[in-house]
């Protein structure tokens, strides 16, 4: 009588074989908003094979993502203690995060993930911020050069998604709304001249601004690094809104690359979008912000 062969295990393929079922497991196949509230989701014991591990948000949210499709990647990290400890960094590597507005202060950020260990902590390569312009002065002003002021943190893509002011429903909503353009341009602008470990910078719009705010906005930021770095200050830029008839406020982002390599090939040297947004020619030092 012919033996029956055991099981087939998981365990028991290769860890080269494994390391690729888990890529295919943990690839991001939602946006970073929805996969922000895996950390927000329940139930928490389902979770926390992965978000509850930060902690680093529990306002619980709607969410567009189903809670079996959330959960059903991060699964496998609750199938035994080997499989979790071997696939948990990899998982955090590939989940975007999104922090809430307090996270913006280096201490507040130290506090919520003073629970990580070093290697948890270097693992994460996708966070979001989501908060008003004030607390976004955190960047330039106590951050020191680093994504939250960690020395920990290798980003590959970092997103800041500010939000409106409080008086947005006030007869100065855009005054508001134009002095807090021009105020993140600065933030943005001093902050991008030391930012080191971030590959990219985004900035989503998410119905904040109007078109014609987002673009004082952009071209803020363009210029202030210009006047600093000249045509070429180590970074490139993509403005992935700029045609006014297909404006969607929620759709509207730019990025910064300031690794090569990751950019693989993508924006254009800040001299080249000066040009551009100056409508074809490079304009005087001097006299550039004039009508731009």
């Amino acid at each position: 009588m012919a033996s029956i062969p055991p099981p087939a295990s998981l365990l028991a393929l290769p860890c080269e074989l494994r390391n690729q079922i888990y890529l295919y497991i943990f690839a991001e196949q939602w946006t970073t908003r929805d996969a922000a509230n895996l950390s927000k989701g329940r139930p928490a014991e389902a979770t926390n094979a992965l978000s509850l591990a930060l902690k680093l948000h529990t306002k619980a949210e709607p969410s567009s993502v189903s809670p079996d499709r959330r959960l059903s990647h991060f699964s496998i990290l609750l199938a035994c203690r080997k499989l979790r400890t071997e696939a948990q960094l990899l998982a955090l590597s590939h989940t975007p995060f999104d922090l809430p507005s307090d996270c913006s202060s280096p201490d507040i950020f130290a506090l919520r993930t003073a629970h990580l260990s070093q290697p948890q902590l270097a693992s994460l390569r996708h966070l979001s911020l989501t908060a008003k312009i004030n607390p976004l002065r955190a960047l330039n002003e106590s951050w020191f050069g680093l994504p939250f002021g960690h020395p920990s943190l290798r980003l590959d893509k970092l997103t800041i998604v500010p939000q409106k002011p409080d008086c947005t429903t006030s007869c100065y909503a855009e005054i508001a709304d134009l002095s807090q353009a021009h105020t993140l341009a600065y933030v943005l602008a001093e902050t991008l001249k030391g930012l080191r470990n971030v590959k990219t910078l985004e900035v989503r719009n998410e119905n904040c601004f109007n078109y014609s705010v987002w673009q004082v906005l952009y071209k803020g930021l363009i210029l202030k690094l210009w006047r600093w770095g000249g045509v070429k200050c180590g970074a490139t830029f993509e403005s992935l809104e700029d045609d006014r008839e297909d404006w969607k406020g929620s759709d509207a982002a730019f990025r910064v690359y300031m690794d090569e390599c990751h950019a693989n090939g993508r924006g254009r040297e800040v001299g080249d979008e000066i040009i551009r947004l100056a409508g074809g020619e490079l304009p005087e030092l001097e006299t550039a912000g004039v009508g731009f």
